[in-house]
């Protein structure tokens, strides 16, 4: 395992016995920005709604800054999980540890959030909708079936959960052509992206082609190209990936949504590789590790968070310094549920595990109750 140019890893407290895996920095960086843009991406979103203007930027290079950071998520996604796996993968081990990784504590955040919402909303939640439709909330994807017009029980994880699934399921495959046939494999995504990006816009224009597998395949991709081809890269690369990042901010109208994303998400992970050599700096990791640590849960519950906070608070008129403390307030409150969501998730997999390990069913009496 090894990053490009002079590797800056961290490393995690392993087991007795076991070796400890190194942590790559520029991913954890990337990851930590990455949440960083999406949760002032819905701050902002929200804020402005109300009367309240807005921190920083909604379009940054040209593009929706929660599109930059999606981006930079699906690029890393790539590259993390290709860091991760040998080849051949053990197809069993990879999707039980995807799932352990997921799914309970997106339930156990799902069922907290629908219980809050009964109680302060009269027994009436938000994400109430017809039974049947539960099915896509055991999957996790009811925020992605939501986007396509389908009344689902959608509370958490937003299309981006779902998505990410979808990718997980056909990673695997992607990995072992992407490693055997990188030539012809990324001409067949090229042309899949491009029939997509094309396609989508004029014969499905009410369709959001950004949640299409096809759309995101060349920012996936890229993050296992990566890994396994590029042993390094060099200062210089700054240069055309600003370039880029320049060309996309003065003519976002001439370039396509969709495309834009790509090429700005792309160019900005190259820059971060970059500078994660620059910024590695002790308070720096310190600081990237705790966020990276806790994407996840942040992902999970800064949504309601916000919506909650903007419901309560009237920012109508609000000055630049009110904007920061809020800002600041709300990410303290995430940060605190967040963490309070790992610890109560790994509770319930602890009760499950134990309640149903071996032979459940069967009854225990112990020598006492002989």
């Amino acid at each position: 395992m090894s990053e490009a140019a002079a590797p800056v890893a961290t490393t995690q407290p392993a087991a007795p016995g076991k070796r400890k895996r190194p942590r790559i920095f520029y991913l954890d960086l990337i990851r930590a920005l990455a949440t960083v843009l999406i949760v002032l991406t819905h701050f902002n979103f929200h804020l402005r709604d109300h009367g309240g203007g807005y921190v920083l930027t909604f379009q940054p290079f040209g593009i929706y800054v929660g599109a930059l950071g999606v981006s930079l998520f699906l690029i890393i996604s790539g590259a993390a999980l290709t860091l991760t796996y040998r080849r051949p993968i053990n197809l069993k081990r990879f999707y039980w540890k995807r799932f352990l990784n997921i799914y309970p504590m997106f339930w156990t955040a799902w069922v907290l959030g629908t219980l809050y919402y009964v109680l302060i909303y009269n027994g009436r939640p938000p994400n109430a909708a017809p039974a049947r439709s539960f099915i896509f909330t055991l999957l996790g994807v009811d925020g992605l079936v939501s986007s396509f017009g389908v009344t689902t029980m959608y509370l958490l994880g937003e299309w981006f959960l779902g998505f990410i699934l979808l990718y997980y399921v056909v990673f695997p495959l992607l990995l072992w052509a992407i490693d055997r046939f990188p030539v012809i494999t990324g001409l067949v995504l090229l042309a899949a992206y491009v029939a997509t990006v094309v396609i989508m816009p004029r014969y499905f224009p009410g369709y959001p082609s950004a949640m299409i597998l096809t759309t995101r395949l060349p920012e996936l991709a890229f993050g296992s190209y990566f890994v396994l081809y590029v042993r390094r890269t060099h200062w210089a690369t700054v240069i055309p990936a600003a370039a880029v990042l320049a060309v996309s901010a003065l003519f976002p109208e001439q370039i396509p949504e969709d495309v834009g994303t790509t090429i700005v998400g792309i160019s900005a992970f190259l820059i971060l590789v970059v500078v994660g050599r620059y910024v590695a700096i002790q308070p720096v990791r310190a600081f990237v590790s705790l966020i990276a640590k806790y994407s996840y849960p942040i992902f999970l519950v800064h949504h309601v968070v916000i919506w909650q906070v903007i419901q309560r608070i009237d920012v109508y008129g609000f000055f630049p310094i009110q904007r920061y403390m809020l800002l600041a307030a709300e990410c303290v409150i995430i940060l605190a549920l967040s963490v309070g969501l790992v610890k109560v998730s790994d509770i319930v997999v602890d009760f499950f595990t134990k309640a149903f390990k071996g032979m459940s069913w069967r009854p225990e009496v112990s020598e006492a109750e002989r």
